[in-house]
């Protein structure tokens, strides 16, 4: 069975790294992101990392090692190492701050086989915030009389 939590800090490691590239793909060309998770461990204390202000609630979060991969297809080869470029250099002019926001701690650049393709290790941290309160008690009125 599945780890839930892992499964959505997979999904929102894809989403930040796609976030870090340019919008506009060149026409004639297409960009595609693979995750390969490497290592999924929990944060904190068995995933527990503290508690959530407002709403009440906890955090749970995981750490993930992970290679990405981005391939860029069709159109010549030219024009897709000129991309292939571009891409790189988007990714890799992002400051410490800004990746840290999205939760990556650690971007490498892994060498790989041809003009069009990308390959990074990422530290991933992810913690999921809680839409509602747990309903924690925070008081506790005992309305009672003795016997007697």
């Amino acid at each position: 069975m599945s780890d839930a939590l892992s499964v959505e800090a997979i999904g929102v490691l894809e989403g930040a790294f796609t976030a870090l590239l340019p919008i506009g793909v060149p026409a004639g060309l297409s960009r595609q992101i693979r995750v390969l998770p490497l290592r999924v461990r929990p944060l904190g204390l068995g995933g527990y990392v503290g508690r959530h202000i407002e709403p009440d609630a906890s955090l749970f979060g995981r750490r993930i090692d992970a290679r990405v991969e981005l391939a860029v297809t069709g159109g010549n080869d030219g024009a897709a190492g000129g991309y292939t470029a571009t891409l790189s250099g988007a990714i890799l002019a992002q400051t410490r701050g800004d990746l840290a926001q999205r939760g990556i701690h650690r971007l490498t650049r892994v060498s790989t086989e041809g003009p069009r393709a990308l390959a990074y290790d990422i530290d991933f941290e992810f913690v999921r915030l809680p839409d509602a309160g747990e309903g924690v008690i925070t008081d506790l009125i005992l309305n009672t009389t003795p016997d007697g």
